[in-house]
Protein backbone atom coordinates (compact mmCIF):
# COMPACT_ATOMS: atom_id res chain seq x y z
CA UNK A 1 0.00 0.00 0.00
CA UNK A 2 2.77 2.42 0.94
CA UNK A 3 4.62 1.70 -2.29
CA UNK A 4 1.45 2.26 -4.34
CA UNK A 5 0.88 5.56 -2.52
CA UNK A 6 4.40 6.71 -3.41
CA UNK A 7 3.92 5.73 -7.07
CA UNK A 8 0.61 7.59 -7.30
CA UNK A 9 2.10 10.65 -5.62
CA UNK A 10 4.99 10.67 -8.11
CA UNK A 11 2.48 10.32 -10.97
CA UNK A 12 0.60 13.34 -9.59
CA UNK A 13 3.78 15.45 -9.29
CA UNK A 14 4.91 14.55 -12.83
CA UNK A 15 1.40 15.31 -14.15
CA UNK A 16 1.47 18.73 -12.48
CA UNK A 17 4.94 19.39 -13.94
CA UNK A 18 3.95 18.48 -17.50
CA UNK A 19 0.64 20.35 -17.13
CA UNK A 20 2.57 23.43 -16.00
CA UNK A 21 4.64 23.33 -19.19
CA UNK A 22 1.52 22.85 -21.33
CA UNK A 23 -0.30 25.76 -19.70
CA UNK A 24 2.73 28.00 -20.25
CA UNK A 25 2.85 26.80 -23.86
CA UNK A 26 -0.85 27.62 -24.20
CA UNK A 27 -0.19 31.13 -22.89
CA UNK A 28 2.45 31.59 -25.59
CA UNK A 29 0.65 29.96 -28.53
CA UNK A 30 -3.06 30.10 -27.56
CA UNK A 31 -3.39 26.53 -28.83
CA UNK A 32 -6.75 25.20 -27.62
CA UNK A 33 -5.58 21.66 -28.31
CA UNK A 34 -2.66 22.17 -25.96
CA UNK A 35 -4.97 23.66 -23.34
CA UNK A 36 -7.30 20.65 -23.51
CA UNK A 37 -4.33 18.32 -23.09
CA UNK A 38 -3.13 20.31 -20.09
CA UNK A 39 -6.54 20.20 -18.43
CA UNK A 40 -6.94 16.46 -19.05
CA UNK A 41 -3.50 15.72 -17.65
CA UNK A 42 -4.18 17.95 -14.65
CA UNK A 43 -7.41 16.06 -13.92
CA UNK A 44 -5.59 12.72 -14.14
CA UNK A 45 -2.92 14.04 -11.79
CA UNK A 46 -5.59 15.18 -9.34
CA UNK A 47 -7.23 11.73 -9.44
CA UNK A 48 -3.88 10.04 -8.73
CA UNK A 49 -3.18 12.55 -5.96
CA UNK A 50 -6.60 11.95 -4.40
CA UNK A 51 -6.11 8.18 -4.37
CA UNK A 52 -2.62 8.62 -2.89
CA UNK A 53 -4.05 10.74 -0.05
CA UNK A 54 -6.78 8.14 0.49
CA UNK A 55 -4.22 5.32 0.69
CA UNK A 56 -2.13 7.38 3.10
CA UNK A 57 -5.19 7.77 5.32
CA UNK A 58 -5.95 4.04 5.15
CA UNK A 59 -2.41 2.81 5.88
CA UNK A 60 -1.66 5.31 8.66
CA UNK A 61 -5.06 5.05 10.32
CA UNK A 62 -5.42 8.82 10.53
CA UNK A 63 -6.07 11.78 8.25
CA UNK A 64 -2.99 12.62 6.10
CA UNK A 65 -2.17 16.00 7.62
CA UNK A 66 0.07 15.30 10.60
CA UNK A 67 3.46 16.38 9.21
CA UNK A 68 5.01 18.70 6.64
CA UNK A 69 4.78 16.24 3.75
CA UNK A 70 1.11 15.53 4.35
CA UNK A 71 -0.03 19.11 4.89
CA UNK A 72 1.90 20.44 1.87
CA UNK A 73 0.53 17.61 -0.27
CA UNK A 74 -3.00 18.48 0.83
CA UNK A 75 -2.42 22.17 0.11
CA UNK A 76 -1.21 21.43 -3.43
CA UNK A 77 -4.20 19.13 -3.94
CA UNK A 78 -6.57 21.91 -2.88
CA UNK A 79 -5.00 24.45 -5.26
CA UNK A 80 -5.40 22.07 -8.23
CA UNK A 81 -8.97 21.21 -7.25
CA UNK A 82 -10.16 24.80 -7.00
CA UNK A 83 -8.29 25.86 -10.13
CA UNK A 84 -10.06 23.13 -12.14
CA UNK A 85 -13.40 24.26 -10.71
CA UNK A 86 -12.64 27.86 -11.69
CA UNK A 87 -11.55 26.77 -15.18
CA UNK A 88 -14.85 24.90 -15.57
CA UNK A 89 -16.90 28.07 -15.01
CA UNK A 90 -14.60 30.88 -16.15
CA UNK A 91 -12.29 31.40 -19.18
CA UNK A 92 -9.15 31.50 -17.05
CA UNK A 93 -6.90 28.91 -18.67
CA UNK A 94 -4.17 31.53 -19.07
CA UNK A 95 -4.10 31.81 -15.27
CA UNK A 96 -3.11 28.16 -15.20
CA UNK A 97 0.37 29.25 -16.34
CA UNK A 98 0.82 30.69 -12.83
CA UNK A 99 -1.51 28.66 -10.61
CA UNK A 100 -0.57 25.17 -11.84
CA UNK A 101 3.21 25.72 -11.47
CA UNK A 102 2.49 26.99 -7.95
CA UNK A 103 0.66 23.74 -7.16
CA UNK A 104 3.53 21.76 -8.70
CA UNK A 105 6.11 23.65 -6.62
CA UNK A 106 4.22 23.05 -3.36
CA UNK A 107 3.59 19.37 -4.13
CA UNK A 108 7.15 18.70 -5.25
CA UNK A 109 8.54 20.34 -2.11
CA UNK A 110 6.20 18.06 -0.13
CA UNK A 111 7.90 15.11 -1.83
CA UNK A 112 11.31 16.31 -0.63
CA UNK A 113 10.10 15.88 2.96
CA UNK A 114 8.34 12.57 2.37
CA UNK A 115 8.00 10.31 5.40
CA UNK A 116 6.31 6.97 5.67
CA UNK A 117 3.11 6.65 7.73
CA UNK A 118 3.77 7.27 11.43
CA UNK A 119 1.64 7.14 14.60
CA UNK A 120 0.18 10.44 15.72
CA UNK A 121 1.77 12.33 18.58
CA UNK A 122 -0.66 12.63 21.55
CA UNK A 123 -1.62 16.24 20.77
CA UNK A 124 -2.89 15.22 17.32
CA UNK A 125 -4.93 12.20 18.40
CA UNK A 126 -8.32 13.77 17.81
CA UNK A 127 -11.00 13.66 15.11
CA UNK A 128 -10.67 17.45 15.05
CA UNK A 129 -7.36 16.96 13.21
CA UNK A 130 -8.85 16.20 9.82
CA UNK A 131 -11.73 18.64 10.28
CA UNK A 132 -9.57 21.62 11.28
CA UNK A 133 -6.61 21.04 8.95
CA UNK A 134 -8.68 20.06 5.89
CA UNK A 135 -10.79 23.21 6.13
CA UNK A 136 -7.72 25.39 6.66
CA UNK A 137 -5.86 23.87 3.68
CA UNK A 138 -8.90 24.25 1.43
CA UNK A 139 -9.14 27.93 2.36
CA UNK A 140 -5.46 28.33 1.49
CA UNK A 141 -6.13 26.70 -1.88
CA UNK A 142 -8.85 29.26 -2.61
CA UNK A 143 -6.60 32.12 -1.51
CA UNK A 144 -3.92 30.79 -3.89
CA UNK A 145 -6.49 30.92 -6.71
CA UNK A 146 -7.36 34.51 -5.74
CA UNK A 147 -3.66 35.34 -5.69
CA UNK A 148 -3.09 33.94 -9.20
CA UNK A 149 -6.03 35.79 -10.70
CA UNK A 150 -5.13 38.96 -8.81
CA UNK A 151 -1.54 38.98 -10.01
CA UNK A 152 -2.54 38.39 -13.63
CA UNK A 153 -5.08 41.23 -13.26
CA UNK A 154 -2.25 43.60 -12.33
CA UNK A 155 -0.16 42.40 -15.28
CA UNK A 156 -3.08 42.69 -17.69
CA UNK A 157 -3.86 46.24 -16.59
CA UNK A 158 -0.25 47.33 -17.07
CA UNK A 159 -0.13 45.65 -20.50
CA UNK A 160 -3.28 47.42 -21.65
CA UNK A 161 -1.72 50.72 -20.55
CA UNK A 162 1.57 49.75 -22.26
CA UNK A 163 3.49 50.21 -19.03
CA UNK A 164 5.95 47.43 -19.74
CA UNK A 165 8.46 48.59 -17.13
CA UNK A 166 5.76 48.03 -14.50
CA UNK A 167 5.14 44.53 -15.88
CA UNK A 168 8.82 43.68 -15.44
CA UNK A 169 8.87 45.20 -11.95
CA UNK A 170 5.75 43.25 -10.92
CA UNK A 171 7.25 39.92 -11.97
CA UNK A 172 10.53 40.69 -10.23
CA UNK A 173 8.82 41.74 -6.99
CA UNK A 174 6.60 38.65 -6.96
CA UNK A 175 9.37 36.18 -7.76
CA UNK A 176 11.81 37.79 -5.32
CA UNK A 177 9.25 37.72 -2.48
CA UNK A 178 8.28 34.09 -3.09
CA UNK A 179 11.86 32.99 -3.78
CA UNK A 180 13.13 34.58 -0.58
CA UNK A 181 10.35 33.04 1.54
CA UNK A 182 10.77 29.58 0.02
CA UNK A 183 14.57 29.80 0.18
CA UNK A 184 14.57 30.77 3.87
CA UNK A 185 12.05 28.04 4.59
CA UNK A 186 14.05 25.32 2.82
CA UNK A 187 17.22 26.65 4.48
CA UNK A 188 15.58 26.17 7.87
CA UNK A 189 15.44 22.44 7.21
CA UNK A 190 19.18 22.37 6.54
CA UNK A 191 19.67 23.87 9.98
CA UNK A 192 19.66 21.63 13.01
CA UNK A 193 18.73 23.78 16.03
CA UNK A 194 18.55 22.31 19.49
CA UNK A 195 14.96 21.72 20.55
CA UNK A 196 13.65 21.93 24.09
CA UNK A 197 10.12 20.64 24.70
CA UNK A 198 7.92 21.39 27.69
CA UNK A 199 6.19 18.07 28.37
CA UNK A 200 3.23 19.77 30.03
CA UNK A 201 2.36 22.33 27.35
CA UNK A 202 4.09 20.49 24.48
CA UNK A 203 5.69 23.81 23.54
CA UNK A 204 8.91 23.36 21.58
CA UNK A 205 11.58 26.06 21.74
CA UNK A 206 14.35 26.16 19.13
CA UNK A 207 17.87 27.30 19.98
CA UNK A 208 19.85 28.29 16.87
CA UNK A 209 23.64 28.32 16.60
CA UNK A 210 25.60 30.56 14.22
CA UNK A 211 25.93 27.73 11.70
CA UNK A 212 22.15 27.28 11.70
CA UNK A 213 21.60 30.93 10.83
CA UNK A 214 24.20 30.61 8.06
CA UNK A 215 22.30 27.69 6.52
CA UNK A 216 18.99 29.58 6.70
CA UNK A 217 20.46 32.71 5.12
CA UNK A 218 22.23 30.55 2.52
CA UNK A 219 18.91 29.03 1.51
CA UNK A 220 17.42 32.51 1.29
CA UNK A 221 20.30 33.71 -0.90
CA UNK A 222 19.92 30.78 -3.30
CA UNK A 223 16.16 31.31 -3.48
CA UNK A 224 16.70 35.01 -4.14
CA UNK A 225 19.14 34.43 -7.00
CA UNK A 226 16.92 31.83 -8.67
CA UNK A 227 13.91 34.13 -8.25
CA UNK A 228 15.67 37.09 -9.88
CA UNK A 229 16.57 35.00 -12.95
CA UNK A 230 13.08 33.52 -13.30
CA UNK A 231 11.36 36.84 -12.58
CA UNK A 232 13.43 38.64 -15.21
CA UNK A 233 12.75 35.92 -17.80
CA UNK A 234 9.00 35.95 -17.09
CA UNK A 235 8.81 39.74 -17.11
CA UNK A 236 10.81 39.96 -20.33
CA UNK A 237 8.53 37.44 -22.02
CA UNK A 238 5.35 39.23 -20.95
CA UNK A 239 6.55 42.79 -21.65
CA UNK A 240 5.72 42.96 -25.32
CA UNK A 241 2.86 44.28 -27.46
CA UNK A 242 0.03 41.85 -28.06
CA UNK A 243 0.59 39.75 -24.96
CA UNK A 244 -2.53 41.25 -23.34
CA UNK A 245 -4.67 39.44 -25.94
CA UNK A 246 -3.50 36.12 -24.48
CA UNK A 247 -4.79 36.90 -21.00
CA UNK A 248 -8.38 36.83 -19.66
CA UNK A 249 -10.29 40.09 -19.47
CA UNK A 250 -9.96 42.32 -16.43
CA UNK A 251 -13.60 41.67 -15.46
CA UNK A 252 -13.11 37.88 -15.48
CA UNK A 253 -9.87 38.07 -13.46
CA UNK A 254 -11.47 40.42 -10.93
CA UNK A 255 -14.44 38.09 -10.54
CA UNK A 256 -12.33 34.94 -10.08
CA UNK A 257 -10.04 36.63 -7.55
CA UNK A 258 -13.03 37.90 -5.59
CA UNK A 259 -14.76 34.51 -5.63
CA UNK A 260 -11.60 32.87 -4.30
CA UNK A 261 -11.59 35.15 -1.27
CA UNK A 262 -15.39 35.11 -0.88
CA UNK A 263 -15.41 31.31 -0.57
CA UNK A 264 -12.05 31.01 1.20
CA UNK A 265 -12.88 33.46 3.99
CA UNK A 266 -15.80 31.46 5.46
CA UNK A 267 -13.67 28.31 5.33
CA UNK A 268 -10.85 30.10 7.16
CA UNK A 269 -13.38 31.28 9.74
CA UNK A 270 -14.63 27.73 10.31
CA UNK A 271 -11.03 26.52 10.43
CA UNK A 272 -10.19 28.97 13.23
CA UNK A 273 -13.35 28.06 15.15
CA UNK A 274 -12.68 24.30 14.91
CA UNK A 275 -9.08 24.97 15.93
CA UNK A 276 -10.31 26.79 19.02
CA UNK A 277 -12.59 23.87 19.93
CA UNK A 278 -9.70 21.44 19.46
CA UNK A 279 -7.40 23.67 21.56
CA UNK A 280 -9.95 23.66 24.39
CA UNK A 281 -10.01 19.85 24.35
CA UNK A 282 -6.23 19.44 24.04
CA UNK A 283 -4.91 22.29 26.21
CA UNK A 284 -7.90 23.45 28.24
CA UNK A 285 -8.31 26.88 26.64
CA UNK A 286 -10.00 28.22 23.52
CA UNK A 287 -7.37 30.82 22.68
CA UNK A 288 -3.90 31.45 24.03
CA UNK A 289 -2.26 33.89 21.60
CA UNK A 290 0.10 31.20 20.40
CA UNK A 291 2.06 32.54 17.36
CA UNK A 292 0.11 30.34 14.93
CA UNK A 293 -3.19 31.42 16.47
CA UNK A 294 -2.17 35.07 16.38
CA UNK A 295 -1.11 34.94 12.72
CA UNK A 296 -4.23 33.00 11.79
CA UNK A 297 -6.20 35.87 13.28
CA UNK A 298 -4.09 38.38 11.33
CA UNK A 299 -4.81 36.44 8.13
CA UNK A 300 -8.52 36.41 8.96
CA UNK A 301 -8.52 40.17 9.64
CA UNK A 302 -6.64 40.82 6.39
CA UNK A 303 -9.12 38.96 4.21
CA UNK A 304 -11.98 40.41 6.24
CA UNK A 305 -10.60 43.86 5.37
CA UNK A 306 -10.42 42.77 1.71
CA UNK A 307 -14.12 41.93 1.69
CA UNK A 308 -15.02 45.03 3.71
CA UNK A 309 -13.22 47.41 1.35
CA UNK A 310 -14.75 45.72 -1.67
CA UNK A 311 -18.34 45.50 -0.44
CA UNK A 312 -18.63 48.79 1.46
CA UNK A 313 -15.97 51.07 -0.05
CA UNK A 314 -16.21 49.92 -3.64
CA UNK A 315 -12.62 48.75 -3.93
CA UNK A 316 -12.42 46.69 -7.09
CA UNK A 317 -9.96 46.07 -9.86
CA UNK A 318 -6.32 46.82 -9.10
CA UNK A 319 -6.84 47.64 -5.42
CA UNK A 320 -8.50 44.30 -4.73
CA UNK A 321 -6.00 42.47 -6.93
CA UNK A 322 -3.05 43.86 -4.98
CA UNK A 323 -4.70 42.87 -1.70
CA UNK A 324 -5.20 39.32 -3.02
CA UNK A 325 -1.50 39.11 -3.91
CA UNK A 326 -0.33 40.49 -0.56
CA UNK A 327 -2.80 38.19 1.20
CA UNK A 328 -1.01 35.13 -0.18
CA UNK A 329 2.25 36.37 1.35
CA UNK A 330 0.44 36.66 4.70
CA UNK A 331 -0.86 33.10 4.25
CA UNK A 332 2.63 31.78 3.49
CA UNK A 333 4.03 33.41 6.60
CA UNK A 334 1.20 32.05 8.72
CA UNK A 335 1.71 28.56 7.32
CA UNK A 336 5.52 28.46 7.03
CA UNK A 337 7.12 31.56 8.54
CA UNK A 338 5.62 31.10 12.00
CA UNK A 339 7.15 27.64 12.29
CA UNK A 340 10.48 28.92 10.97
CA UNK A 341 10.90 32.02 13.13
CA UNK A 342 8.61 31.52 16.12
CA UNK A 343 8.01 28.79 18.71
CA UNK A 344 4.69 27.74 20.16
CA UNK A 345 2.17 25.00 20.76
CA UNK A 346 1.97 24.28 17.02
CA UNK A 347 5.66 23.32 16.93
CA UNK A 348 5.17 19.83 18.28
CA UNK A 349 6.86 18.35 15.18
CA UNK A 350 9.69 19.52 12.96
CA UNK A 351 7.08 20.24 10.37
CA UNK A 352 5.19 22.50 12.71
Amino acid sequence: MVKLEEILFIIAVVSYLVSSGIYIWYLITRSEKAASMGTTLLVLGLVAHTIALGLRWYTSGHAPMANLYESLSLMGWGIVLFYLIAERFYPVRAAGALVVPTAFLITSVAGVFYKGPEPLVPALQSYWLWIHVTIAMLSYGLFALAFGAGFIYVIQEYLLKKRYDHVMASFLILFVALGLVIGLWIGSFWANPAQVTDNFTQTTSKIYAGSDYAKILGGGAVGLLVAIVLGYAAGKGASRPGFAKRLPSLDVLDEVSYRGVAFGFPLLTIGIITGAIWADQAWGRWWGWDPKETWSLITWLFYGAYLHTRLTMGWRGRHSAILAVVGMIVVLFTYLGVNLFLSGLHSYTPAG
